[in-house]
């Protein structure tokens, strides 16, 4: 009787360990990480969108805010253009250095190591890797940051352009930004709204990133 009671506890404190483990390291969809999908028919009309980034990239990212959000409606916020970052109201914040490195796996899959350099904190450099990848027939990009999963959906605009956004409400951040290429050049053109700024008004901060082929 004492053994059967004693395997009994054993069981039940194997099932509850699982269970707390399970709860502190839950398993992340394989749609949010950067790992390889099994690609299927739905994903043959994407392949080789992201082709043209495959190589070295090496730029400036700037960051503004606006001085004077107006309320939404006053801005346009959907086809964007270097324009919309040229506004009076704007005021560079911070500018990083970055280099960008693509590699095409498939015609479907690109990973990618993005080395951040920011000389504002004494050229302090952050590293990061991630993938561009089209899985259940729509586009994503994945981004493993030190400090956190960035993840994008994307669109195409023709054939030079994907328009990349995420809606996340906890905590706050939505983006929106044209990332355009050529065989030369690669741009982003953006904006983004974070923990407690107001979705009713235009959007407090932008950004604009240029970057040319090594």
């Amino acid at each position: 009787m004492r053994i059967l009671l004693r395997s009994f506890m054993y069981a039940a404190f194997a099932l509850i360990t699982f269970l707390l483990c399970s709860q502190c390291n839950p398993k992340v969809p394989a749609l949010m990480t950067a790992s390889k999908p099994v690609f299927t028919e739905a994903d043959k009309p994407y392949a080789n969108v992201f082709k043209i980034l495959d190589g070295t990239w090496v730029g400036e990212f700037i960051i503004y805010e606006d001085q004077k959000p107006r309320p939404v409606g006053e801005v346009e916020m959907k086809k964007l253009s270097v324009a919309q970052i040229q506004r009076p109201e704007l005021k560079v914040i911070n500018m990083i250095n970055v280099k960008q490195v693509y590699t095409s796996e498939t015609p479907y899959y690109q990973t990618v190591t993005i080395t951040d350099t920011y000389p504002s904190r004494y050229d302090k450099q952050e590293v990061s890797t991630g993938a561009n990848k089209v899985e259940n027939g729509k586009m994503w990009c994945v981004v493993n940051k030190p400090t956190e999963t960035i993840i994008h959906i994307g669109s195409t605009e023709g054939k030079e352009t994907i328009i990349w956004q995420s809606n996340q409400s906890s905590p706050q951040k939505i983006e929106y930004f044209y990332e355009t290429v050529d065989e030369q050049f690669y741009e982003i053109i953006g904006y983004g709204y974070y923990e407690g700024d107001d979705t009713s008004l235009s959007p407090k901060l932008w950004f604009h990133g240029k970057y040319a082929k090594q």
